[in-house]
């Protein structure tokens, strides 16, 4: 996977580059600040200590994202490097018009952001960042999203999942809303230590995305990853985070949402079991719950999901970015087995 680099070097060196070259020339203070927006952040930076180098000479901003050409439904990875020293920095970041929240992993600035399912085709980066209070500067670039196809499948389920009874809509309508809120509430600070993880080693059986037509009625589609397993069978967190709902639901079953900060979760439905209660923090590869066939089911799995922002995306997207590590954070016992296993061919199912 290529990752994209950009350095915002002074002013002297406008027009220095070809149009075609993937760098864009300014001075840290040449665009007038805009209104704050929720993509805003900002931290107070202690100046180095006697000795230390800068990672980043003192005027240059380093901007990357990836994937390079990502495709429709998948997550976007944005990381920012500000000028090492003292003072106050502002960044915000905004992708078609959708903000991306970011905030600080370690010495990086870390965001992500769902490219909407079924748009493909470019769309506006734009990055703007401050020190000090001083005048912003913002800078644009395109991002080629490509388009993918879905597939379909044909399902099976008891009648009371596709048209169910009326003393249950009331049920239906209180989840709906618990998730919902619960998706547009935002951490202010990322709670994620390193890349995310597999919640099972096992292969994908219904991809992201994949329309569904129960008995005979198209009805909905697939906004999570099935993941393969046996009852009883253990379910990791992809990243580390609070439990911000594990409770059973009409739909999802026995199912946990966690907040990994930013306005990013993470979802896990269908369990057997619920090792974890709301409120608690878990790490990176930790076992929250056991595969199970709660809920709207035709047989046992894990169904995997992410959101960012409130929006879906396909939750196996998330393997193949670069999460930025927090300093004083240790790995955890276990984490190893948990992320470096490589899924095969057979595993990865639809990007």
């Amino acid at each position: 996977m290529r990752r994209l680099l950009f350095l915002l070097l002074p002013g002297a060196m406008l027009g220095a580059m070809p149009a075609s070259a993937a760098s864009t020339s300014v001075a840290f203070a040449q665009v007038a600040p805009r209104d704050t927006v929720d993509a805003e952040a900002a931290v107070n930076l202690e100046p180095p200590s006697a000795g230390s180098a800068a990672e980043t000479p003192a005027d240059e901003v380093t901007v990357t994202w990836e994937p390079e050409s990502p495709t429709d439904g998948t997550a976007l990875a944005v990381t920012i490097t500000t000028p090492a020293g003292g003072g106050e920095i502002r960044v915000r970041a905004e992708l078609g018009g959708r903000s991306v929240r970011m905030g600080r992993v370690g010495a990086d600035w870390f965001g992500l952001v769902a490219l909407p399912t079924d748009e493909a085709g470019p769309m506006e980066l734009i990055v703007s960042h401050s020190r000090n209070g001083e005048l912003e500067v913002t800078n644009h670039w395109t991002v080629q999203v490509r388009p993918r196809t879905y597939s379909e499948t044909q399902l099976s389920v008891a009648p009371r999942f596709t048209s169910p009874p009326a003393d249950v809509t009331e049920r239906i309508a209180r989840e709906r809303e618990l998730v919902r809120s619960t998706l547009g509430e935002v951490t202010a600070e990322w709670l994620i230590d390193g890349n995310f993880v597999r919640p099972r080693n096992t292969r994908i059986t219904s991809p992201f995305g994949q329309k569904r037509v129960f008995n005979g009625e198209l009805q909905s589609r697939h906004w999570g990853v099935d993941l393969a397993g046996e009852v009883g069978t253990p379910v990791r967190v992809a990243g580390r985070g609070r439990i911000a709902i594990a409770r059973n639901l009409y739909y999802a079953g026995n199912a946990i949402y966690v907040d990994h900060g930013m306005g990013v979760f993470s979802g896990y439905y269908h369990l057997s079991q619920m090792d974890v209660s709301e409120g608690d923090f878990v790490e990176r590869g930790q076992v929250i719950g056991q595969v199970g066939a709660t809920g709207r089911v035709t047989g046992p799995h894990l169904h995997w999901s992410f959101f960012a922002g409130g929006e879906r995306l396909d939750a196996s997207s998330v393997l193949d970015l670069r999460v930025p590590e927090a300093e004083s954070a240790e790995p955890e016992a276990g984490e190893a087995e948990a992320g470096n296993a490589e899924p095969g061919a057979a595993e990865i199912g639809e990007r």
